[in-house]
């Protein structure tokens, strides 16, 4: 590779990771809120950008992503989702997972479209597990949901068909159909 390319990569990666800030901050775009609950979105653009850029790339998304998440807690007072640990971490591996798994369906015979359906189902399935995980460990339902965190099997089973199917699809679909649109644009740039 060389320095032009790199180049390339390092300003892509730099517009993905402006693109996750304007989605966090902007209502109704990064998060969709429906009652008690919030769809994200971004989870698609680490992805994305994961298997457009590679696992590095796809880990430094993700991390942007984790810590634009972490500001956005503190901002609306989300307790639990300012831990790192719930925030950060999980959503670096988003990218890493995502990049990786692309990367070695590449080599196989797998078409591109089905490499880059399973990629978006490994990145999305990773978030809502290691979140959900993460919450359950550091004790952050108890701080949501008080209580009610006793219904905690509810709460979680509402959250994975709700929220996680959701985003799911989204990224099933969006994920392969974006990189099938820009492919010959990233694949003459880097």
């Amino acid at each position: 590779m060389n320095k032009k390319q790199k180049l390339t990569r390092l300003v892509l990666c730099a517009l993905f990771a402006a693109l996750i800030v304007v989605m966090t901050f902007t209502p109704y775009l990064g998060y969709i809120t429906v009652g008690v609950i919030e769809i994200t979105t971004l989870h698609i653009v680490v992805i994305f950008g994961a298997c457009v850029l590679g696992a590095k790339y796809g880990a430094v998304l993700g991390a942007v992503w984790g810590a634009t998440c972490i500001m956005r807690a503190f901002q609306l007072g989300i307790i639990p989702f300012q831990n790192p640990l719930v925030s950060l971490l999980p959503r670096l591996i988003v990218g890493l997972v995502a990049g990786l798994i692309f990367l070695g369906l590449s080599k196989t015979k797998l078409k591109k479209p089905i490499s880059l359906g399973v990629s978006a189902l490994a990145g999305t399935l990773t978030n809502t597990v290691l979140v959900l995980s993460s919450l359950n460990i550091f004790g952050g339902f108890s701080v949501l949901f008080g209580e009610d965190a006793k219904t905690l099997d509810v709460i979680i089973g509402t959250l994975i068909s709700t929220n996680g199917l959701i985003e799911l699809v989204a990224s099933i679909i969006l994920v392969p159909t974006l990189y099938m649109a820009t492919e010959k644009y990233f694949k003459n740039k880097i």
